[in-house]
């Protein structure tokens, strides 16, 4: 997920420089506000405050996300410093780390970030999948089988990707439910091929994550949280 949005937010910066160069700032708002209102709003943060909320603190994939995060402060800080240069300064301050004291001292990223092209068709059809999903979710809370999208299981058939344990993973995160299956058959079907099944999330809520999951009630100490979340408190509780 941290790969992707900074993979499109590489692809902006791009289109961006070259706005300013041709001193089409009506383009510079115009990309940015898509990208902001889109993938970053979303996509990538609806996505994203789950593991910042509720993974250990030095987790791999949380600190990943605030990496990610950090690049992205302070890019669109930089990107958006020549037409908003009070506001941008100001928030420049609050950056911790920031490589400057102003963001007008500071340069343009040099690197970019892009996906291999077999990565980045994995993630178009992510989110084609994602696209076909929510609308079925949505029907599932007006007919009241679910509440919130955490409450659903789905069942998906005939995706247009393999049917692996880390593409369940990722998808499941990605479309914010508490279990998913897949059964894929095989990475050359349309998307229009694509059925989906809503019911209701097996196991119990557990009240830190909020995820429905099967193991919550199994560990003694902590018998409202789910196998994850105890792995996260109980790491919390050995560092103090």
């Amino acid at each position: 997920m941290d790969r992707w949005v900074l993979h499109a937010f590489s692809s902006l910066e791009a289109e961006v420089i070259l706005a300013y160069d041709s001193y089409e700032f009506h383009v510079v708002y115009q990309k940015v506000s898509q990208f902001v209102a889109v993938e970053l709003s979303a996509i990538y943060h609806d996505v994203v405050k789950d593991r910042l909320y509720t993974d250990p603190a030095n987790s791999h994939r949380r600190r990943s996300t605030q990496t990610a995060l950090y690049r992205l402060v302070t890019g669109l800080c930089r990107m958006l410093a020549p037409i908003l240069s009070f506001t941008t300064d100001e928030a420049w301050e609050l950056v911790p780390g920031r490589p400057e004291a102003s963001v007008h001292r500071s340069t343009w990223s040099v690197g970019r970030f892009g996906l291999a092209e077999a990565e980045l068709q994995l993630w178009t059809q992510f989110l084609e999948v994602r696209e076909a999903v929510l609308p079925a979710l949505e029907d599932a809370r007006r007919g009241k089988l679910i509440g919130k999208a955490l409450e659903a299981r789905i069942a998906l058939k005939d995706t247009p990707f393999a049917a692996t344990e880390s593409n369940s993973v990722l998808l499941r995160e990605l479309l914010n439910v508490s279990q998913l299956e897949l059964n894929s058959k095989g990475p050359d079907e349309e998307i229009e091929t694509l059925k989906v099944s809503i019911s209701k999330a097996d196991g119990r809520k557990c009240e830190r994550c909020w995820h429905w999951e099967t193991d919550v009630g199994s560990h003694k100490d902590h018998p409202t949280l789910c196998s994850r979340c105890v792995n996260a408190v109980e790491e919390i509780l050995a560092a103090r």
